[in-house]
């Protein structure tokens, strides 16, 4: 065989080696990249709570090169000032909605806890082009046409009825002893300090969606089952025969940004 011909094979059959070794290796690249790459976080807060609630989880988050808001709604936190009766379930859905848009950010997981539940599956429905996906942690999920006092059990809304009537001014629902499971007495003791009235608004407005729950976003509900929180009993029984959810479970109390603050954040940035 010609000594030139077997010289160009070999060279031609380790080029392409090289080439195929390339694209390899960058692939592979691409692949640790993708997996690492930041993401955008909406932090929703719960009732009687402000964004202040996740400045520990929203710390760790940022630290591993995470973009992050956790903005308050109206009436509540730092914004305890502009508590009034006009306050509503659409007030909050705005909120949060204007906070995005106007932050331009876009690819947003967006993560209620409690009764910032409602309040995404709201914004969801108005602006489903800025959001990867809903995460539920220890959520209220309404239906539409569905207020929070007519999913809550009727107990719980008949006292926090009286609780608006007799020391809320007919606004507000005070906040309930901070007693929870899973805190020290310091922290116990930093939560009361925070905790605000919450506009009673919100929970008799009914949530009023124009297409399916989640309009097309991934849904993912995170179940703390450390201790079980009442008024969400019943909830998480209806949601775990529906389809369309991930059903993950957090071995964590009802607040984990407060209570188990690294364990949800290491979850959250895998979403």
């Amino acid at each position: 065989m010609d000594s030139n011909k077997l010289s160009r094979r070999n060279f031609n059959a380790a080029a392409l080696g090289l080439m195929l070794g390339g694209a390899a290796s960058t692939a592979k690249s691409s692949v640790i990249l993708g997996a690492n790459r930041p993401k955008t976080f909406v932090l929703v807060h719960g009732a009687w709570y402000g964004g202040w609630c996740w400045d520990k989880v929203a710390r760790s988050m940022r630290s591993q090169g995470h973009v992050v808001t956790a903005p308050t709604c109206p009436g509540v936190g730092e914004q305890a000032h502009l508590l009034s009766k006009d306050i509503s379930l659409s007030t909050f859905i705005t909120s949060i909605t204007n906070h995005i848009v106007y932050q331009s950010i876009s690819d947003v997981i967006l993560v209620g806890s409690g009764f910032g539940g409602v309040v995404i599956s709201g914004v969801a429905d108005r602006i489903p082009h800025l959001l990867n996906s809903l995460v539920y942690l220890d959520a209220m999920v309404l239906e539409s046409g569905k207020s929070v006092f007519e999913a809550q059990p009727a107990a719980v809304t008949k006292k926090r009825l009286e609780q608006v009537a007799t020391t809320g001014k007919g606004v507000a629902i005070p906040p309930p002893p901070a007693a929870q499971a899973g805190m020290d007495k310091e922290t116990l003791s930093w939560l009361t300090a925070r905790m605000t009235p919450h506009p009673v608004g919100t929970y008799q407005e009914k949530l009023m969606l124009n297409n399916p729950l989640g309009n097309g976003r991934p849904r993912i509900y995170i179940d703390c089952i450390a201790s079980p929180f009442e008024p969400l009993v019943e909830v998480k029984k209806n949601l775990r025969q529906q389809a369309g959810w991930k059903w993950v479970e957090l071995n964590a109390h009802h607040d984990p940004m407060i209570t188990e603050p690294q364990m949800l954040s290491d979850y959250l940035v895998t979403v």
